[in-house]
């Protein structure tokens, strides 16, 4: 491992010459995020380590899911339990899977009846245009989930004349994608409507047996836009998907085994947004609306697992932002940006009762958020920023959040220097307080606590940034630190009732890391990227009160890719390479079903995407994937595809 990141290392510092400026990774510098602030605003200034994922990109892997892009950024771990289809979390620099904000064409789209994460297992990649990600404590300027980072996820919309697509891909496993996507677009109208198929008759993810697990996934998007005016732009976007997915339960054995479960999934969102500027664009307004629905259904009768928990938000948002510009000493550009947004969440569980108590309940909480920005750039090199929020809780108490930074780009010389302190805040979830699960005759049964407490953080980092060799390389480094305060435990076991329950823990749980990045052009036809995070997370252990490290983080971790495009632009290869180091992980096995540590062992995963225009309308793809054929664990228990290869073709009305 050591030795092919080095060998990357290297190919990108012996950048060519050759056509490069066509290809210069300056365009880093100049490239706009919506995330990182409450307006648009160049990565330059962002003042945060931000990374972008291009469509461009997306076509180079192709990859089914999302994750398979995710794995590559800097500080991200997934954990996937099982196969393609299974349930996937994300952490961000070592923080929990409910820390990181995942929107959807600007909806919310975090499972209140999961937890508040976000399932990346069903999140196809057909119809997104380009993934914003803002890593470290950004709760001052999107509230509760974004302590540790946020996702935004931008679908396609309509551009240029009528065009259609569509897409057939077949490989192992029984793996089969079909794809279709129509659009439209000028400077007043547009529109756009994806629909797409994901199957797969799936591989055996219990370590005993050999059922095979499916996974079937439906999803259709659609975005629509109106210039009524030429100051008002009306938005609206939906989104559907419709999931059916085989699991495995613990049968008394501590991991999973062969049962028949399954668990049917549907999740849906919607927004209408309206955007209108005043006095020559110096003033700005949004008014947006959103809805959102999480239904999971779970069937497995041979571990009493019965059950249905529906989740709906509903939310308002009001945005202004006022900009201008002064001269008194210095050229300066001033943004100050205020909110007010109100969300209800509601959450409805339905359960056969048992001995054990009455899972059917409803429930339902209101939040008001006040959320105000201040940015400052001065003589276009240096910015300024602060951001401050306020959450205004029906059921516990209120929290504020606050956010500063300052950045500085050395133009001459290529460096940009940037440095930023927050603080954070995680409101308890549905289930901490009220959720009910029935463990069977194996597994304790969780009962909620509704005195759990808000979690909260406070972190700094500092980063730099390098641009060499007339800008066709650029280095990254970012050192961060962070303490969070009354993690919750959600899963903490009383053995003389066998039964858990969430709690806060005592103490600071510690998070501090490194994330190290280069990004090549070589020539007009090569591009480089590597990156290497190195990670300390830990918390106190509750019956000792020593640190202990926290499960299913790796300490190091590293990505790797070489996408190589023909003289002639219709065809390419993209070689690419994720290493995850060893992590722990907690195991409840017999006889006595305590939690106890055991060891993930690291892996690494090799993969190769080609793609080949035949002519105008029609591609040809294949690709890949896990190419050394490695046995690995995401999760204690749930076993992972192994050598896989896939074929498909491409079709598209464009020239």
């Amino acid at each position: 491992m050591r030795r092919v990141t080095c060998c990357l290392i290297v190919a990108c510092c012996a950048v060519s010459s050759t056509r490069a400026e066509e290809r210069s990774v300056a365009r880093h510098r100049e490239e706009v995020i919506v995330t990182a602030a409450r307006t648009p605003t160049a990565l330059r200034n962002a003042g945060a380590s931000a990374t972008v994922i291009t469509r461009e990109q997306i076509e180079r892997r192709n990859p089914v899911f999302l994750t398979d892009l995710l794995r590559d950024v800097p500080g991200f771990a997934v954990g996937r339990a099982g196969g393609s289809g299974k349930f996937t979390q994300l952490r961000v620099r070592g923080a929990e899977a409910n820390h990181v904000l995942v929107l959807i064409d600007g909806v919310e789209a975090n499972d209140i009846t999961r937890a508040d994460e976000f399932d990346f297992a069903h999140l196809g990649v057909d119809d997104i245009e380009r993934v914003e990600i803002v890593r470290g404590p950004q709760s001052a300027l999107w509230g509760s989930d974004a302590l540790a980072g946020v996702v935004n996820i931008i679908t396609r919309r309509g551009d240029g004349a009528v065009n259609a697509n569509a897409s057939l891909e077949y490989g192992s496993f029984g793996a089969g994608r079909v794809s279709a996507s129509i659009g439209t677009g000028d400077e007043r109208r547009d529109a756009s409507l994806a629909v797409s198929y994901i199957e797969t008759g799936g591989i055996n993810i219990a370590q005993r047996g050999d059922e095979e697990d499916g996974y079937r996934n439906g999803t259709i998007n659609t975005r629509l836009g109106w210039q009524a005016l030429p100051t008002l732009r009306l938005e609206f976007t939906g989104r559907l998907t419709d999931v059916q997915t085989a699991t495995d339960g613990d049968t008394g054995l501590g991991v999973p085994s062969d049962t028949d479960g399954e668990t049917d999934i549907l999740q849906a969102y919607a927004q209408g947004r309206a955007r209108w500027s005043t006095f020559d664009d110096h003033w700005r307004h949004e008014l947006s609306g959103a809805w959102s629905k999480m239904d999971n259904a779970d069937l497995d009768r041979a571990v009493f697992l019965e059950g249905e928990v529906v989740g709906h938000k509903h939310s308002i948002d009001y945005q202004t932002t006022l900009q201008g510009t002064t001269g008194f000493v210095l050229p300066a550009s001033h943004v100050l940006t205020f909110a007010l947004d109100y969300e209800q969440q509601r959450f409805r569980q339905r359960g056969p009762v048992t001995v054990f108590g009455d899972p059917n309940q409803d429930r339902d909480y209101q939040v008001l958020g006040y959320a105000g920005e201040y940015r400052l750039t001065v003589a276009d090199d240096t910015t300024l920023g602060a951001s401050g929020r306020w959450d205004d809780n029906s059921e516990f108490a209120d929290v504020g959040t606050y956010r500063v930074f300052a950045t500085h780009d050395f133009t001459r010389t290529g460096t940009i220097l940037s440095a930023a302190y927050a603080t954070g805040q995680k409101a308890p979830t549905f289930f901490d307080r009220f959720g009910f699960s029935f463990g069977g005759l194996f597994s304790p049964t969780f009962i909620g606590n509704t005195a759990v407490n808000p979690e909260t953080s406070r972190g700094w980092e500092v980063g730099l940034t390098q641009a060499l060799l007339a800008e066709r390389l650029l280095l990254g480094v970012t050192w961060f630190s962070e303490r969070l305060e009354d993690e919750i435990n959600g899963f903490v076991v009383d053995p003389a009732t066998f039964t858990a329950t969430a709690v806060n823990l005592d103490g600071r749980s510690r998070r501090d890391g490194v994330e190290l990045t280069a990004t090549a052009s070589v020539g007009s036809q090569l591009d480089l990227r590597t990156s290497y995070t190195w990670l300390n997370a830990t918390e106190p252990d509750r019956a000792t009160g020593r640190e202990v490290v926290e499960i299913r983080r790796p300490r190091h971790q590293v990505a790797a890719s070489a996408n190589w495009t023909t003289g002639d632009g219709r065809g390419g290869l993209d070689l690419h390479l994720t290493h995850t180091g060893a992590r722990e992980d907690d195991s409840f096995l017999p006889p006595f079903f305590a939690a106890s540590r055991v060891k993930l062992e690291p892996y690494t995963l090799l993969g190769l995407a080609g793609r080949y225009r035949v002519n105008p309308h029609l591609s040809l793809l294949a690709r890949v994937e896990n190419m050394l054929d490695d046995d690995y664990q995401d999760i204690f228990g749930f076993e992972t595809e192994g050598l896989s290869a896939h074929v498909g073709l491409k079709l598209s009305t464009a020239r």
